[in-house]
């Protein structure tokens, strides 16, 4: 695993020498990365698989989607919903649970597995929004300016809300990978959460109060802010986990509170300056990159493997109808036209959380399951990096220049 990361170094490394190039042509870092973990893993032969199934190795990818869910929810600007409550609202507390049931619906009869918990674990994996491969999206301006605006803040909070789904999922298979009762889940679960909220609530609001006082006193930097921002999600991570809660549900919560209290409960600071989260932001694009660069060589040994036809079918429904019809569903009764709702169902880019996620599952499942669940996500993740990175931006070029003008 260290000689993959060194690697995964280098090739960043090179990337960086034409990351403007490279952009202009569509291709992103990540994609950059994915190629070279290809590469990698083509060079690399069977024994990669065995240093991904290790403590240290569930250890480093739990801390890098901690970092990254602090990000996510510090990203956020013009307040906690930036003044589309309702939309975000309906998407995230009425369409990501039925996003979540027919996933799962769908699942057990595609997935070649016996266990409902796999399967369950599968859905929460393939989910999460991420707009880390496709980020020209949320500027492209073929697209209408509202629904770049909540697909913003969904993919701010939508990775955090999924963690503690995720974490309960894990802990449904149990001891055994397979599954266990869903009774010493829940018993396991809420000592978990209870204590992911007293330290990332804690922490956050004390870590954000202390700085914004001191600095009203001239007693911090802007140097010193950032480098707050940056050890408050490790700090918070490690301390959650050895208490026995759950560090990454602890991080995002940090986030949400940090940036709270930073602000002001009262609204004294309208908003905070970007380069505070500078250096958090750019670990969390290093993290994020080195994760893809591991994809990349994970996806080498799913299709050595082969992948069944049954999960190709089940990857392309949750790319496209099992997200779309749930978003419809949600924003029955608002003002959001057809094309808006089109657009926010289709416009659902997988990413950085998935990669996490599969990776800790493959280290909860054993055997069939565990490949399984590797493939599931590859699968899902290479269809996303098909239809964002390609197929979408071609559509809304169209869409534009059938409508003649911008459609801001």
């Amino acid at each position: 695993m260290r000689l993959l990361i060194v690697a995964g170094l280098a090739v960043m490394l090179a990337w960086t020498f034409a990351a403007r190039r490279l952009a202009r042509w569509h291709v992103s870092g990540p994609l950059f990365m994915v190629a070279g973990g290809v590469v990698a893993g083509l060079a690399g032969g069977t024994g990669f698989a065995a240093r991904l199934d290790t403590h240290i190795a569930e250890r480093v990818v739990e801390l890098v989607l901690a970092v990254l869910l602090f990000v996510d929810a510090t990203v956020v600007r013009d307040g906690f919903l930036a003044g589309e409550r309702g939309a975000v609202v309906r998407l995230l507390f009425l369409a990501l649970p039925l996003m979540v049931a027919a996933t799962f619906l769908v699942g057990l009869p595609l997935l070649p597995t016996p266990s409902w918990a796999v399967v369950f674990v599968v859905a929460c994996v393939v989910l999460p929004l991420d707009f880390a491969t496709a980020p020209h999206l949320l500027k492209d301006r073929n697209l209408p300016l509202w629904v770049r605006h909540v697909l913003t803040i969904e993919s701010g909070y939508n990775d955090g809300l999924f963690s503690p789904a995720f974490a309960f999922a894990i802990l449904l298979i149990g001891e055994s990978g397979h599954g266990g009762s869903p009774e010493d889940a829940l018993g396991q679960a809420f000592p978990a959460a209870a204590y992911a909220v007293l330290v990332g609530v804690g922490f956050g609001t004390v870590t954000g109060t202390a700085l914004r006082r001191a600095e009203r006193k001239s007693w911090s930097s802007s140097e010193s802010g950032g480098i707050a921002a940056l050890l408050l999600p490790v700090v918070t991570y490690s301390i959650a986990v050895s208490v026995g809660g759950n560090g990454f549900v602890a991080a995002f919560l940090a986030g949400i509170s940090y940036k709270r209290a930073r602000i002001g409960f009262r609204g004294e600071q309208a908003q905070l300056p970007e380069s505070e989260f500078a250096n958090v932001e750019a670990l969390g694009t290093v993290a994020s990159l080195i994760v893809w660069f591991v994809f990349g060589a994970v996806a080498v040994l799913v299709f050595e493997d082969g992948v069944p036809a049954s999960v190709i079918l089940y990857s392309i429904l949750v790319l496209t109808i099992v997200r779309m019809l749930p978003v419809y569903a949600a924003m029955l009764g608002t003002s959001a036209t057809l094309l808006d709702r089109t657009l926010l169902g289709l416009v659902g880019p997988r990413g950085t959380t998935s990669i996490v996620f599969g990776l800790l599952a493959y280290n909860a499942t054993r055997d069939e399951d565990a490949d399984l669940t590797l493939s599931t996500m590859t699968i899902v993740l290479l269809g996303s990096l098909l239809l964002h990175g390609v197929a979408v931006p071609l559509a809304a070029q169209r869409l534009r220049s059938a409508n003649g003008a911008s459609v801001d």
